[in-house]
């Protein structure tokens, strides 16, 4: 798995699969999820918004690792 830290994302797509994020923030981002591979610990989250592949968007366990103010912002793809 791939570290990412201390990052600042702004207005970008970013694909959290197969990394794990420390420290990291993300604002006014797309945040895609295709895999349940990806960690993050003490990163915020700023008018960012989810896009879980459809098999993501199924398991019940995903949106627990979505930050609890994000679970607003998530949207299914295709």
């Amino acid at each position: 798995m791939e570290y990412v830290l201390n990052k600042a994302f702004n207005n970008e797509v970013v694909y959290l699969d197969n990394k794990h994020f420390i420290g990291c923030s993300f604002t006014d981002c797309t945040i895609h999820i295709t895999s349940l591979q990806f960690n993050y610990d003490r990163c915020t989250f700023k008018g960012s918004k989810f896009k879980l592949a459809r098999k993501v968007f199924m398991l019940q366990n995903v949106y627990s690792l979505l930050p609890s103010s994000m679970k607003s912002h998530i949207v299914m793809q295709g």
